[in-house]
């Protein structure tokens, strides 16, 4: 109950940073092929300046600020992030838009709570 209910909290946290971004942001860094998603995605990436999780080489990705330590992987523009349990973090796997050495956009699928089907919401990470 206590893992759902920090799941709960965290997708909100990433949902409440949807759309307040501009969408006329231009990256400074060219897009990178889905490819190399893998060795760009290392490293800390923020949302508003402030600094959200971190990825590591090792494959490990740490929720900054929660002490939260997940496994991550990627297989094309598809990002999975689970626990030590094996149990996805959010409802879905993460789908990225695009990427450059310092902007990551993605989408995030979640349940309506109703049950009436998903809601996708694209994200703006920074570095």
């Amino acid at each position: 109950m206590k893992k759902r209910v920090g799941l709960v909290m965290m997708m909100g946290l990433v949902v409440s940073f949807v759309g307040c971004g501009d969408d006329d942001y231009s990256p400074t860094g060219s897009s990178v092929s889905q490819d190399m998603y893998a060795e760009t995605i290392v490293g800390t990436w923020d949302a508003y300046g402030d600094p959200f999780w971190t990825f590591s080489s090792d494959g490990t990705v740490e929720i900054i600020g929660w002490g939260l330590i997940y496994n991550w992987e990627m297989s094309g523009s598809t990002l999975t992030i689970t626990d030590s349990d094996g149990s996805l973090y959010g409802e879905y796997p993460i789908e990225i838009v695009s990427m450059s050495n310092n902007r990551l956009v993605y989408t995030d699928t979640i349940d309506k709570v109703d049950g009436s089907g998903t809601v996708e919401d694209k994200v703006t990470m920074t570095r």
